[in-house]
């Protein structure tokens, strides 16, 4: 950090003409190419370009999990903002072995095209961003950038792993709850994804009369486990000092997704005991008050557990066992 008083030098690099006529120029290339080029047919019939794509999955009310998307262009370019001091110290070396990154992003998206598959064409637009980065400005700026540059990932949908994750979650879902319920004294069976009070003969209940919660895909945690990923890496890249902890609470975000979705869900399940099904759940066209605000609670759980795991990460456990076990010294009269 400059001493106050003291101006901070910006690189005479920066100001170079070329400099600045070359990134028009990359510019140029990634809008004409990935904003305007018809790519595939996606959500309809008319071929779309890469960037309308990727639009449709951020706005679009059946693509509900991925639109946490639309603000992590906004981020990454704050967070060059928030490094500007720090990249003006950077020298700038162009490096031919960029060109390599831009034409693999050329040859990615040619491919894409002619398989008709949205994710490709994503891909080679974030390889294509990497690749001009590294050409125009060098290795020593792209690492520089490298967390801005990475963090970029977030904003594409990963739509293929719904079937990969969503179903895994829902049965581990649907295992923790019934598993805790049963354990204090809440009988509940599970039928297939769907967990229902068990019968209760001597008081005249039949199954799933106090209770009948179908684990859908939003509850299974698939719909926050991206977006809360995409939170944990950027609390820990600004909260964290060192780099294993910053890895091993962003490993933690998915626990912390299940953790979120596993309280939701006794939410739900106790408002359909105390307030019946029509306060505490509703349908699914027209989810109820109740049920929209359990979903609110995922995220105050699980961003409750990542402030706390953070805190433990930095050594506050020990601390605070530290300060628990001073004894306390008594001044005489």
């Amino acid at each position: 950090m400059p001493a106050e008083g003291e101006k901070v030098q910006t690189n005479p690099q920066w100001m170079s003409r070329a400099l600045w006529l070359e990134g028009v120029a990359a510019l140029a290339v990634v809008i004409g190419l990935y904003a305007f080029i018809p790519y595939n047919f996606g959500f309809e019939s008319k071929a779309r370009p890469v960037l309308d794509m990727l639009k449709r999955f951020w706005t679009d009310p059946s693509t509900a999990d991925w639109h946490h998307g639309m603000m992590v262009p906004f981020i990454s370019i704050g967070l060059v903002i928030y490094q500007w001091k720090d990249l003006q110290k950077v020298p700038i070396r162009p490096c031919l072995w960029g060109a390599v990154g831009v034409l693999a992003a050329l040859g990615l998206f040619w491919i894409g095209y002619k398989i008709d598959i949205t994710i490709v064409g994503f891909m080679s637009l974030q390889l294509m961003i990497g690749g001009l980065i590294w050409w125009l400005l060098g290795w020593e700026m792209m690492k520089a950038l490298a967390f801005p540059y990475i963090f970029l990932m977030f904003s594409y949908p990963f739509y293929f792993l719904d079937n990969i994750i969503a179903f895994p979650l829902r049965g581990v879902m649907c295992e923790l709850s019934q598993g805790f319920l049963n354990l204090i004294g809440v009988d509940t069976m599970r039928v297939g994804t769907a967990l229902v009070s068990a019968p209760d003969y001597a008081a005249g209940l039949k199954q799933g009369e106090r209770f009948a919660l179908d684990v859908a895909n939003p509850c299974s945690g698939i719909r926050s486990l991206f977006a809360l990923m995409m939170v944990s890496a950027l609390y820990a890249h600004l909260s964290l000092a060192k780099t294993w902890q910053k890895l091993a609470l962003f490993a933690l975000s998915p626990a912390l997704a299940v953790a979120g979705n596993f309280a939701r869900m006794l939410m739900l399940t106790f408002g359909t005991i105390l307030l019946g099904s029509k306060v505490a759940i509703g349908t699914e066209d027209n989810p109820t008050t109740f049920h929209m605000a359990a979903g609110f609670f995922v995220f105050v759980v699980a961003l409750g557990g990542m402030v706390a795991v953070s805190w433990v990460l930095q050594g506050g456990l020990g601390r605070a066992w530290k300060k628990w076990n001073t004894p306390v010294e008594i001044s005489p009269q």
